[in-house]
């Protein structure tokens, strides 16, 4: 017999109707919130990812299915969403077609990491995204359509945290606080970490190795880092989430796991799914469009787990 291959699965009848429900509720709700879906191929440039979600993150140096196709060019199986979605954006120039462009896509996404609960080597997301629109409005806005949707699919025992990682000013000085914060503690440190402190410190916050918890729990907070003009945009998002009764909580250490996040970033966990609690997250992402060649045009997004959700 052949088998299916290693962290991949065949959804079959009696389980694909709770797939269905899923993404015909997501649907509804993101469409009620003015969105409209968008479709992407699978496969992609590798270049879109390794300038869009981070050179020095875990996904590209470690997780994509990237090759050399017949044709002599470097492709990849898209690990995540958002770098497709800003290249469409961009290369149909949407933002003259729709008043806010607004957008939603579904689908399989590929990582080539270890299988356990929840996680897989080919994994299904939605994703949320909207663009041109700086207002910490819509960050509160992003954030009630994805409490909503948690809320009518009727999961319970979830949690909001909310953060804010600054921006291309505030942050290098976080940076060299958290360098600084480490001092000799860094040599104490996982491979991945003591490689990340000098790379990419905010990503030491993604660390899971149990030893490394207690130095990485004593590092400065990057919100007592942030400039005026972020220190007044998260507080905004605040004000926002507390008006709508939604309630959070701030997590210091929710930086996400990829380069471009700007200002807000966010996650919802559940309580009754085990260690890989996270059933969604996003954040803002005001330089990205930029820099994969489009407009100077601001963003934000998330994206969640369909296995988990």
């Amino acid at each position: 017999m052949i088998a299916a291959i290693r962290g991949t699965r065949d959804i079959l009848p009696g389980e694909v109707e709770r797939w269905q429900r899923v993404e015909a509720t997501a649907r509804r709700v993101f469409e009620r919130y003015g969105y409209a879906e968008l479709r992407t191929p699978i496969i992609e440039r590798e270049e879109l990812f390794a300038k869009g979600t981070g050179a020095t993150t875990d996904i590209v140096q470690k997780e994509m299915y990237a090759f050399t196709d017949k044709g002599g060019e470097r492709v990849t199986l898209r690990p995540e969403a958002t770098p497709s979605l800003v290249r469409a954006f961009v290369e149909h120039s949407l933002e003259q077609h729709m008043a806010v462009p607004k957008l939603y896509l579904m689908g399989p996404m590929f990582r080539y990491e270890r299988p356990q609960k929840g996680r897989y080597r080919q994994f299904h997301q939605l994703d949320v995204e909207v663009f041109g629109v700086s207002d910490p409005a819509i960050d509160a806005e992003v954030v009630d359509l994805a409490w909503t949707l948690v809320s009518e699919l009727g999961i319970e025992q979830v949690e909001l945290h909310i953060n804010s990682v600054g921006c291309p000013t505030c942050r290098p000085a976080f940076g060299e606080a958290l360098v600084k914060a480490l001092g000799e503690d860094v040599h104490k440190l996982c491979g991945d970490c003591q490689r990340r402190a000098t790379t990419n410190p905010l990503r030491i916050f993604d660390c899971k190795v149990p030893a490394d918890q207690p130095i990485i729990d004593a590092l400065p907070h990057s919100v007592d880092y942030l400039c005026e003009a972020c220190r007044t945009h998260f507080e905004a998002v605040e004000r926002h989430l507390t008006a709508f009764g939604i309630p959070f909580r701030v997590s210091h250490r929710l930086v996400r796991g990829l380069d471009y996040y700007t200002r807000t970033t966010f996650e919802i966990l559940s309580g009754s799914i085990g260690a890989q609690n996270a059933i969604l997250g996003g954040g803002r992402y005001d330089g990205l469009v930029k820099q994969l060649g489009g407009p100077d045009r601001v963003g934000i997004g998330f994206a969640a787990g369909i296995e988990r959700l």
